[in-house]
């Protein structure tokens, strides 16, 4: 008897897309009478995560040839009720298709690693890079500044990722933007002098035009920390999963709750510190009981709450850069 043939459509932010994918290998690892097919919603997150291992589904394509994959059963759907999903990829499709997504329960990776425990996964189940994608991360780390001599010292990977009005995740209870940009330089500044180490910047420092305006999602700011150029490093925004397997690398992981720092706890699962976390995201993630940055225990959510200054979040970085010594 042959294999169930089922579709599953990668869309959203790259971090949501990040966890489905990771969802989605343990899934079809535990039912191996399934041929996952995947589709990305958006030619550009087809591109970009062209990059990863997603050899666990017999094929990786854009939305559009859905259509042509007439032996697809049924569809395991993360996210349906997703108000994008709808209008970019679930709208255009014929009833024939629509009917074979369940539209009435919105699955969600979070709630599905929770339950499978896959935070942090286990190593069979986490995302490599594939061939092309091992390949590209030669250009991309040469094109980011990130020779070699740089993991000569201890690296720091710092996140900015400062929420605005409207986004899935309210900004209500932040800092100022030149609060927190001279807080993180102060504090980067002194992990420089004791530890003489360098720092990975994602998500900063990038003049967005018509050139990366879609890739980046228009996040990054243009301007940067105030920290000497020889030990600073801005990545440029040039591919979502090469440069999160660049700054997984760094000895120690900071920064603001995303998508990106998301996937560098699920890639490490330890040596990393959330910074300023907005009271919006850890209300979900209580509600959720999200496991992510630790947070499902009482005395990591009590720290994240109440434990919210640089010179904190400084120590905790500086601990983990002495102990990889």
């Amino acid at each position: 008897m042959g294999k169930t043939v089922v579709g599953s459509v990668l869309h959203g932010a790259y971090g949501d897309i990040y966890e489905q994918a990771l969802c989605l290998k343990h899934y079809a690892a535990n039912n191996p009478d399934v041929e996952l097919k995947l589709f990305a919603a958006t030619k550009t997150r087809l591109e970009s995560f062209r990059a990863l291992d997603l050899s666990f589904a017999s094929g990786f394509e854009l939305w559009t040839e859905i259509e042509r994959h007439s032996e697809i059963e049924r569809f395991y759907q993360f996210q349906v009720f997703d108000g994008e999903l709808k209008a970019d990829v679930l709208r255009d499709l014929s009833e024939g298709t629509l009917a074979k997504f369940d539209r009435k329960h919105n699955v969600l990776p979070w709630d599905y690693l929770r339950r499978h425990r896959l935070i942090p996964p286990a190593e069979r189940y986490r995302l490599g890079l594939s061939d092309s994608g091992r390949a590209d991360l030669v250009t991309v780390s040469a094109a980011n500044g990130v020779a070699e001599s740089v993991w000569e010292k201890p690296t720091i990977s710092f996140l900015w990722r400062y929420r605005e009005r409207g986004g899935a995740v309210s900004g209500f209870g932040q800092k100022s933007q030149e609060q927190l940009v001279r807080a993180y330089s102060e504090m980067f500044s002194g992990l420089i002098a004791s530890c003489d180490c360098h720092i990975l910047v994602c998500g900063m420092n990038v003049v967005t035009d018509e050139t990366n305006r879609e890739r980046t999602d228009c996040k990054y700011p243009a301007f940067g920390l105030d920290l000497p150029a020889d030990r600073v490093t801005y990545m440029k925004g040039l591919s979502w999963p090469l440069e999160l397997e660049i700054a997984s690398r760094a000895t120690a992981c900071c920064g603001h709750a995303s998508g990106f720092t998301e996937g560098l706890w699920l890639k490490r699962g330890k040596n990393m510190v959330l910074m300023d976390a907005p009271p919006h995201y850890l209300a979900k993630a209580a509600f959720h009981r999200m496991p992510l940055f630790d947070l499902d225990r009482p005395a990591e959510m009590a720290r994240a709450i109440f434990s919210r200054s640089a010179q904190a979040y400084g120590r905790r970085i500086e601990a983990i850069l002495k102990a990889g010594r």
